[in-house]
């Protein structure tokens, strides 16, 4: 069995596969697994996460160690953040969103009078949303139109509505802009607009708030992907860093391998973990390409997520203003996202997440200092919405920008005066460093016609043998949605390939 990538996805499909009996070889390009949930250590003692910044859904996470006899615990400590995040809006104003009801209904009534009763009916809503989306949609694998376009689950979406437009449908429950505003930013997460959502994403607040929480690791974000390493090392998968697949060999209809560095590795089945339009631009032979779109759609008119504008700052003096998470929303809220989505240009008045991880971790900066870790939506780089980003020419300025409101939204004072490590991410550096389409940081966009059946499935129509897992293929991009996927993946490998009599997989190789 041959993966390509070392993401978390490739990295929770070995462990599956490793536990199921199969011998499995894993070939990342990169010098260090992980895929877009990496990490950046300076000479100056500053360390950051480069994707991920927080973690939801950890049952999936705990789920897949306990498949694989083992305990999260025993190789990872988890965090729950009981503190809380900060929401600052345009007009200056903010709202700090407790994990605790009572502390968080007193901030929400303090912004609209009156609107306890209607909380409860959101998070109700959205519990509904979460409970039904996650058991019936997310964690299924539809092998046909038939089975997603059941009775049973038409009668689920219409009771649901989860496919109603999600601002809408927060818009049922909070009457104020600002409250509104605070409880459709989580679509940034995902890379996607609230304007233009689904309203089953509602569930995303309220797996903040009522599921699960938020949650870090100890040492950072990196700790996960090290405690996958570690779990996949001990079941016997071969991780292969520096060695980028050249081309998945494919002889009429079936896989045959992967060649890596010139040579041929004979594998049986093969699962791409690599960004799923980039394996079948250059991975796979042309013919395979019409298997990537969704049914009646072509692949130069799907949807691709916003990009990310990065900063990871290295600041001299402690940063103890700010919270862990910190988002700073843009006085023209709508407009923002109009601009990324619609016209393909820089926000004029850009939101901004930044985080603080140094906050929760102090390791992961010098004594005296913080790190700080700054994101920015921005358009991807593709030409279907205008793609008129220069990033060259216009990249300095919109780094400059970003400093000012450091300083005027964030109270960073003097920022240029106090920074010890800067490093700058653009949506060509998503695009090069991991082969993301378009430079979308977040992957294939989650439209209605994108999700479910019309998401690209997870093994491919015309080639016997090939499979994929992660952010565009099913069930959808965030770390929680690609580890179901791993498990989605993992169990139709050993049911259509099987596991040999030795033990060693029917993959073997």
């Amino acid at each position: 069995m041959a993966i390509v990538g070392a993401g978390m996805g490739g990295l929770a499909a070995a462990i599956r596969l490793a536990s199921a009996g199969f011998a499995v070889d894993v070939f990342e390009k990169n010098a260090s697994a992980g895929g877009r949930m990496n990490r950046l250590e300076t000479d100056g003692g500053f360390t950051f996460d480069t994707g991920p910044s927080l973690l939801l859904m950890t049952d999936t996470y705990r789920k897949l160690f306990r498949d694989a006899g083992r305990d999260l615990s025993d190789y990872v400590e988890l965090l729950p953040l009981d503190g809380d995040y900060r929401v600052e809006f345009g007009d200056g104003d903010s709202l700090t969103i407790r994990r605790t009801l009572p502390e968080l209904i007193k901030e929400l009534e303090r912004i609209e009078p009156g609107v306890t009763p209607r909380f409860y009916r959101f998070l109700e809503d959205a519990c509904h949303k979460y409970r039904l989306g996650r058991s019936e949609f997310v964690e299924r694998d539809f092998d046909t139109a038939a089975d997603f376009f059941s009775l049973r689950n038409l009668k689920l979406l219409w009771k649901t509505q989860a496919t109603r437009n999600y601002y809408k449908s927060v818009s049922r429950y909070f009457h104020t802009e600002k409250l509104r505003q605070a409880f459709s930013l989580q679509t940034m997460y995902l890379g996607l607009s609230p304007f233009d959502a689904p309203a089953v994403y509602s569930l995303l607040p309220y797996t903040e708030m009522a599921e699960d929480g938020l949650w870090f690791p100890r040492g950072g974000m990196y700790s996960l992907v090290r405690a996958f390493e570690r779990l996949a090392g001990e079941l016997g998968v071969e991780i292969n860093l520096d060695s980028p697949v050249e081309e998945v060999v494919v002889e009429g209809d079936r896989v045959r391998g992967v060649r890596v560095g010139g040579e041929t590795h004979r594998a049986d089945a093969v699962l791409a973990n690599a960004d799923l339009p980039y394996v079948y631009r250059s991975l796979l032979p042309k013919a395979a390409e019409g298997d990537f779109a969704p049914p009646r759609k072509k692949r130069r008119s799907l949807e691709y997520t916003a990009s990310a504008f990065m900063l990871y700052l290295g600041i001299e003096g402690e940063l103890d203003h700010l919270k862990h998470h910190n988002f700073f929303l843009s006085s023209e809220y709508r407009e923002n996202f109009e601009a990324i989505f619609d016209e393909g240009r820089l926000p004029e008045d850009p939101s901004f997440y930044a985080v603080v991880p140094s906050r929760t971790e102090p390791g992961m900066a010098p004594e005296g200092s913080d790190a700080l870790f700054v994101l920015v939506p921005v358009p991807h780089l593709g030409e279907a919405k205008g793609g008129g980003v220069d990033w060259e020419r216009e990249g300095p300025a919109f780094k400059e920008k970003i400093y000012d409101l450091l300083e005027s939204r964030a109270g960073v004072e003097n920022i240029r005066g106090r920074i010890r490590h800067e490093t700058v991410k653009t949506p060509r550096d998503w695009l090069s460093d991991y082969n993301l389409e378009e430079g979308a940081a977040f992957g294939l966009g989650h439209g209605i016609f994108q999700v479910g059946y019309f998401r690209p499935p997870i093994s491919s129509p015309s080639i016997e043998g090939m499979y994929f897992v992660g952010a565009s293929t099913r069930p959808g991009t965030g770390v929680p949605l690609v580890v179901i996927g791993a498990e989605l993946a993992a169990e139709r490998i050993r049911r259509e390939v099987g596991v040999s009599p030795t033990g060693s997989g029917a993959g073997s190789w």
